[in-house]
């Protein structure tokens, strides 16, 4: 009956989209049909027969509104809500509520009386106790001033009475079970709401997680190697030296090793199964010596092991792009790499001197988008970016904050 205390639109909402619906209320409205003609038959069977005078003709009045009343609030709720429409169905439930409030104290005792007693749980369904408490207080006091006047049994008018006021408090109990579980339904949508919009947001996140190691792997290696490339072809093309296009060619194929081993390692991340930092660190250095000439040091006498794989990652990142920053811009500037451990914190710092050589076309390769990526990793990893001019040459420091251990 959930449906009674909703508006007409939302009735025809659920019944279209609900195929079971109109096999059930069809069923309803076939039972209230069905006990309106036992109430009509008994009524009519009982002591106070119909007549054309009197009581009698008042009872067939009441009995048709009550029988009015009843059919326009079985048709509103059951069959046709969308046509008879809510202030219908309430004026329906006061009209049998109240004549069969008369009719059953003009019959006492009278199986009239579940004619209120229905109205008075409908209205507790369908308003709050202070609104709908006025139905049991009004009906009964009808009830009981129609008894009195028409000498009927008192006693059975206080029974009946206090029937009514039970079935107030069944249709209230009624009432919460329905609020229950339209704020369970509430809630089971909104979880489910906020689950998907969780899921879109670790989708996004997953996305530029790959969107930068794309650019950390792929970006640097390809713009490095095109340039290589670049170069040997303009020397075979000229055919002015041949030793020295080879040696361009060398380099490229390093680097495209190099770039698949990047590859390896990006796989490797973003399964959450990263190597060890100071590994990865001298293999850095170590390529960039074979690659530049000039000398790179790794000062690292700790492994980090209190930071999530993401925030290893970020480290290992920021050295790589600081050693590629610095091919490009400063070639030839010897690097030193600086790895610190504490409780608190782990601190990587790459510094690297003012160019030793001329620029070549590799400083205008790539996107621009390194250190804006380095400091967008560092904020997904709670840590601090800083990036600037150092004594001549260039200093890049990220520090990451340890994971709080379990406590004991």
């Amino acid at each position: 009956m959930s449906d009674v205390t909703a508006w007409p639109d939302q009735w025809t909402e659920r019944w279209i989209n609900d195929r079971l619906v109109p096999l059930k209320r069809r069923r309803m409205f076939a039972a209230r049909t069905m006990l309106l003609s036992f109430l009509i038959a008994s009524i009519a069977s009982g002591p106070l027969r119909f007549s054309g005078h009197g009581r009698g003709l008042a009872s067939l009045i009441l009995t048709v509104l009550c029988a009015t009343g009843w059919l326009v609030w079985a048709i509103g709720v059951y069959m046709a809500p969308e046509r008879i429409g809510e202030p219908a169905v309430i004026v329906a439930l006061v009209l049998y509520g109240t004549a069969g409030s008369v009719l059953t104290g003009l019959k006492l005792p009278t199986e009239a009386v579940i004619f209120p007693s229905v109205a008075i749980v409908s209205a507790g369904i369908r308003f709050t106790w202070r609104q709908s408490l006025a139905a049991p207080i009004v009906s009964s006091a009808i009830m009981l001033l129609t008894a009195w006047l028409s000498h009927a049994n008192m006693g059975a008018g206080i029974g009946y009475a206090g029937l009514l006021f039970g079935t107030y408090g069944l249709g209230l109990g009624r009432r919460a079970q329905i609020l229950r579980a339209e704020t369970a339904e509430r809630l089971l949508t909104e979880t489910r709401r906020a689950n998907n919009e969780q899921a879109h947001a670790a989708a996004l996140a997953e996305r530029s997680r790959i969107a930068r190691e794309i650019h950390d792997v792929l970006a640097h290696s390809l713009s490095a190697l095109t340039v290589q490339l670049e170069a040997a072809d303009a020397l075979l093309t000229n055919g002015t030296d041949l030793v020295k296009a080879h040696g361009y060619v060398v380099k490229a194929r390093h680097i495209a090793r190099e770039g698949l081993t990047e590859t390896r390692r990006a796989i490797a991340a973003l399964r959450e199964d990263t190597p060890p930092l100071r590994s990865m660190l001298h293999g850095l250095a170590e390529a960039y010596e074979a690659y530049t000439g000039a000398s790179a040091t790794v000062i690292a006498d700790c492994e980090p092991t209190d930071l999530q794989p993401d925030a290893t990652l970020a480290l290992y990142r920021t050295a790589q792009e600081s050693l590629t920053n610095a091919r490009k811009h400063a070639p030839g500037a010897p690097i030193e790499i600086t790895l610190t451990c504490d409780e608190s914190a782990a601190v990587l710092t790459v510094t690297n001197q003012a160019a030793s050589a001329p620029t070549t076309a590799l400083a205008s390769s790539g996107g621009g988008y390194g250190l804006a990526g380095l400091k967008e990793r560092a904020e997904l990893a709670g840590g601090a970016f800083e990036a600037g001019p150092w004594h001549g040459g260039w200093r890049v420091q990220l520090r990451i904050p340890s994971r709080p251990r379990p406590s004991p």
